[in-house]
């Protein structure tokens, strides 16, 4: 993919996505350095050099596969809300839609309708046929954004340390016909 086709921002009513950018370090630490929000992936928070060499891969990201997570913002007042966007899956070649906001942002609707915006460009721009997702399995909260994108359950992972995760997917055809 060009850089030419990789949009600087996605819009949508509430919110403004743009490319992390290797200047976004103090943005996204305070994401992964968040406690609350770590402990929803079942980790601990993430140090400035952890935060670091997550975003050196968030960038690399977008020059290797044409996306990767975007910046969420808030339309009105420009706060940084969190990330989502998609990321390649080296295990089986799957695009992955990933998601996390800040916890004032939490129960507003937003996770979905950024993950919405993401997914349009995945089917649209991208061209993917299939785009999946995971949570945790007592992550309720993220399995109903996934159910209100029309994603499916596909799988269920069972894991003793942490309870297990699932995935769920959709197809570019389905995604279609639910966001009619």
């Amino acid at each position: 993919m060009s850089d030419a086709t990789v949009p600087t921002v996605l819009a949508t009513a509430r919110l403004r996505l743009r490319p992390f950018r290797a200047d976004d370090l103090a943005l996204l630490h305070t994401l992964y350095g968040d406690a609350r929000v770590m402990a929803i992936r079942k980790i601990g928070p993430q140090d400035r050099d952890g935060s670091a060499r997550q975003l050196a891969g968030i960038v690399a990201a977008w020059r290797m596969h044409g996306y990767g997570l975007w910046a969420v913002f808030d339309r009105s007042d420009g706060a940084f809300l969190g990330e989502c966007g998609l990321r390649h899956r080296a295990e089986d070649d799957a695009v992955e839609l990933a998601y996390g906001l800040v916890p004032d942002a939490w129960g507003r609707g937003l996770a979905t309708e950024a993950a919405a915006a993401v997914l349009a460009f995945a089917f649209a721009r991208l061209s993917v046929p299939r785009v999946v997702a995971v949570a945790r399995a007592d992550n309720a909260a993220s399995h109903n954004v996934m159910r209100k994108l029309g994603m499916r359950l596909v799988a269920r992972r069972p894991r003793p340390e942490d309870g297990g995760v699932v995935e769920y997917a959709v197809e570019a055809d389905a995604w279609r016909r639910h966001s009619r």
